[in-house]
């Protein structure tokens, strides 16, 4: 399958203008229309701020966790009596 990719504005009432395109008039094509994410180079300082919050706010959480147990953890003494699971 011939693939071909290009890039757009939407400009008014949300239309695209795709010229040049290398398929023969008729074609039936597949059109995916995604956002263009900004490169990396271009992250705001925002963004980096967001994230170094995030990254804490998960080591603060783990911090919390670390060490919990699902259940309680029952000598084997208090388990079996003469034999007997209670």
């Amino acid at each position: 399958m011939k693939t071909f990719e290009t890039s757009a504005t939407v400009e008014e009432q949300g239309r695209v203008l795709l010229a040049g395109v290398p398929f023969a008039p008729g074609t039936e094509v597949e059109v995916t229309i995604n956002a263009k994410a900004p490169p990396a180079a271009e992250v705001t300082r925002t963004d980096e701020a967001l994230l170094a919050a995030a990254r804490e706010r998960l080591r603060e959480l783990f911090r919390t966790v670390k060490g919990f147990r699902n259940s309680l953890r029952i000598p084997r003494e208090e388990l079996h009596e003469r034999g007997r699971l209670h």
